[in-house]
């Protein structure tokens, strides 16, 4: 028996910390993706690259835990994901699952593209041989990062190109971006750890005003989008202003780790930009009805050692053969 899978990464356009609580998210899947082999063999074996430097072994008991011989409890934090997906879809017979999702790094760092999202998707469809459902999928990896997430970046890997995704319950809503739309992704050089980010959500105490009116700032960006490039602009504009509302009033680093000085450079060249994602490093957005501005805001940020990314939308999602 032998089944591959691949599964895209994302970016996420509007809702970042919203979509938590149940308000839509717009969400891109994107041209990197994490691929999975899974072959029949004698012993139940783990190829990861990226994620453990050797070959491991493990074992699943009668309650479906799984357990890692020879690993040391970093790496087995590391195994997490597959350590979920496995006890969920294994099917009891001995297999080699082999991972590859080095398109999510750039020099030995991880890109906030949604790796571990992807990676579930990917291993997950491999192992069961079929494509699972979405509602396992968002909750094999709420399990396996300690219960925080939404699952918009599950339904990217899932579904591919443009979606409209709500979490309460699951859904999401193919969307097409305009024509006219001009985007850039942009890297700041940071790794950040959305984790983290959660955890330091979980621990605010009375946060209830800050998250129900980020809430309805994601609800009336989304709203208002349309066939229109003008309004995609505006929506992006409107949520990064919200997000700066939302970090001030938290104390949560969303601006740091670069984004406040891009902010800037693109304002300086009438661009739209936002951090995508949890922030604090990694990822941001950057959309204009014209791609001249978007060139001349390449270019300032080409001294800073923060990178433009170039990615088109996957329009695929997972892939099962």
């Amino acid at each position: 028996m032998t089944s591959t899978a691949t599964a895209p990464g994302k970016l996420i356009l509007i809702g970042e910390f919203a979509v938590l609580e149940g308000a839509p998210a717009i969400v891109m899947a994107i041209d990197r993706r994490a691929q999975v082999r899974v072959t029949s063999a004698q012993t139940n074996l783990v190829t990861a690259p990226e994620i453990c430097e050797r070959e491991v072994s493990f074992s699943v008991d009668a309650d479906r835990r799984v357990s890692w011989l020879g690993v040391d409890p970093s790496q087995s934090v590391r195994l997490e994901i597959l350590a979920q997906v496995i006890a969920r879809y294994w099917s009891g017979t001995p297999v080699h699952i082999e991972t590859d999702t080095a398109a999510f790094f750039e020099d030995g760092i991880k890109m906030g593209f949604g790796s571990s999202a992807a990676l579930t998707v990917a291993a997950s469809a491999a192992l069961r041989r079929k494509v699972p459902d979405l509602a396992e999928l968002i909750e094999t990896h709420k399990v396996a990062q300690g219960g925080r997430g939404s699952g918009f970046d599950i339904a990217a890997s899932l579904n591919g190109g443009v979606i409209n995704f709500r979490s309460q319950p699951p859904e999401a809503t193919p969307l097409s971006l305009p024509d006219g739309l001009h985007m850039r992704c942009v890297w700041t050089g940071h790794a950040a750890s959305t984790s983290a980010f959660l955890r330091g959500l979980d621990a605010l105490g009375e946060r209830r005003n800050a998250i129900d009116e980020l809430a309805g700032s994601a609800r009336s960006a989304v709203s208002g989008l349309d066939n229109s490039p003008a309004s995609w602009v505006q929506a992006v504009q409107n949520y990064s202003k919200a997000l700066k509302r939302f970090a001030a009033q938290t104390s949560l680093p969303i601006f740091s780790g670069g984004h406040t000085e891009i902010a800037e450079v693109a304002n300086a060249n009438n661009v739209a930009y936002k951090p995508s994602g949890a922030g604090g490093g990694d990822l941001g957005i950057a959309v204009s009805m014209d791609a001249a501005p978007l060139e001349s805001f390449s270019r300032a940020l080409s001294a800073t050692g923060v990178r433009i990314v170039r990615l088109v939308v996957d329009k695929k999602g997972l892939i099962l053969s």
